[in-house]
């Protein structure tokens, strides 16, 4: 398609789109369906953004494009994402899954002391059931336990808003007296999924608990569309929406700088491989990338102070992950019970009498069907790593941790190397997931300062949502916009 186009002349078109993740192409969809001509660019080989998936061997590997910006996770709570498919007329292919988790504390004693699993459930209820076995709380300090995460999850917006600057270390020590409450409280948000816990916001956890009655009740889900497994199984209605209404989306144009006259964005310039230039003139422009990367598109005299210096501090939030991804010729048996491996959910491996952060474990293909060839599975261990809170953490060091975490699972499943068709070592460089999802910075509008018809539309804008879901709520917020403007 990118041979066809004719570089001597801009594109024309209503809204132009850098990046073909979850929001762009939120976006792109539900402004298709309103009429508008719609051109969504990305420099990746595939939509999907750094969030979409990569095939391999007959797999679908999450987080594997990293030629795409922005960022996601593996499992979706869709909740603003309800919203924007319903938005954009679009039917996204879910397994709405039961809200569990499956808890491993592997021992570091040299005497080969059995790991401790145990399984829980999401939610403030779930988390107090969780409290004695799993997060360590004495019997004798339920209470205060209990009564510090309803003042957590009872917040309220003035309250959380609030909240956000302050980090949960500091605060559990001036509003808890009971230490080992506050350290099972530390261990909750470890296993919610934070490497550092002390530094997470209070505000964004009182988020997290949100019940929102005014919004769809939150789908715990896995994308199982049937031609593109795990994650890349939700961004592909989008895409098919866009190009069934007359959009156009060109991949392997990786957006360069955006245009101007005055203050008022007139699109943007984008390059193929051979780093020929395609301008874009548009009456709006969405940019779909984390906001650090945004704003190296915009001119320097363009770009607030006070709206770069927030986009710096959220840059250093970033992490990247190593991963272990194999392919299962079958599922494998719990050596405990004899039972083959059927958990949806996440399994979540803390180390230690410290419950120390070691990652987490889940099966895509049980519950993203493409994510594996017919009648085989895949396994995907992630090990993320919040580079602001190690920056000294060596290549070396989180290996040992993935390697941990596998030598776990062969002695969790008594059959897996049985099992094992091929497996490898998968690199995601920063930002690998949503790690500034907890950091305790307020974050950005879509809206830039001092500039008109030009948005930034990502997982960095500030909202209530959750991982994935953020970015169909900035997609959904950004069509909006457009079509109000």
């Amino acid at each position: 398609m990118l041979d066809a186009l004719d570089y001597s002349k801009p594109l024309h078109c209503d809204v132009v789109i850098a990046g073909a993740g979850l929001a762009g192409l939120v976006a792109g969809a539900i402004l298709s369906k309103h009429g508008r001509e719609v051109i969504v660019v990305d420099g990746a080989p595939r939509i999907g953004g750094r969030a979409g998936g990569t095939p391999h061997r007959g797999y679908w590997l999450d987080g594997g494009q990293r030629d795409g910006a922005d960022v996601g996770d593996l499992q979706v709570g869709w909740r603003y994402g309800q919203l924007a498919a319903k938005e954009a007329d679009v039917e996204v292919p879910l397994r709405v899954v039961e809200p569990t988790i499956r808890v491993h504390q592997i021992s570091t004693e040299p005497d080969g002391t059995p790991a401790l699993v145990l399984d829980g459930r999401w939610g403030a209820g779930g988390f107090i059931k969780m409290a004695k076995e799993i997060f360590g709380c004495p019997e004798a300090d339920l209470p205060e336990f209990i009564s510090t995460l309803t003042s957590i999850s009872s917040a309220s917006e003035a309250e959380r808003h609030a909240a956000i600057p302050m980090r949960l270390g500091p605060w559990l020590e001036a509003n808890v007296k009971s230490p080992a409450v506050r350290r099972a409280l530390l261990t909750m948000v470890t296993v919610i999924y934070c490497e550092y816990p002390a530094d997470a916001s209070v505000g964004r956890l009182m988020g997290f608990f949100d019940a929102r009655d005014d919004l769809p009740k939150v789908q715990p889900a896995f994308p199982n569309h049937p031609r593109a497994g795990g994650i890349q199984g939700l961004m592909l209605p989008f895409a098919e929406a866009i190009d069934a209404r007359n959009g156009r989306i060109l991949l392997g144009l990786a957006p360069r700088m955006l245009t101007f006259e005055g203050n008022r964005c007139t699109g943007l310039v984008a390059v193929n491989e051979g780093q020929l230039a395609c301008e874009i003139q548009a009456k709006h422009t969405i940019v779909s990338m984390p906001v650090w990367q945004a704003i190296e598109l915009f001119p320097r005299d363009r770009v607030d102070a006070d709206f770069a210096q927030r986009a710096a501090a959220l840059s250093e939030a970033q992490g990247d992950a190593i991963c272990w991804q194999a392919g299962l010729h079958r599922l494998p048996t719990i050596r405990a019970t004899g039972e083959t491996e059927s958990h949806e959910g996440w399994n979540r491996v803390l180390e230690g009498d410290e419950k120390r952060y070691l990652g987490g474990f889940h099966f895509p293909s049980l519950s993203s069907r493409a994510s594996a060839p017919a009648g085989k599975h895949l396994i995907h261990a992630f090990v993320g790593r919040w580079l602001s809170g190690n920056p000294d953490d060596s290549w070396a060091g989180i290996r040992k941790k993935v390697d941990r975490v596998v030598a776990h699972l062969h002695e969790y499943y008594s059959d897996l190397n049985e099992c094992i068709e091929w497996s490898a070592i998968q690199h995601l460089g920063a930002p690998a997931f949503l790690s500034w999802y907890w950091a305790p910075l307020r974050r950005h509008g879509l809206e830039v300062p001092g500039c008109k018809s030009v948005y930034i539309a990502s997982t960095t804008i500030e909202s209530d949502a959750g991982p994935i879901d953020i970015a169909a709520h900035a997609g959904l917020e950004a069509a909006r916009l457009v079509l109000g403007g």
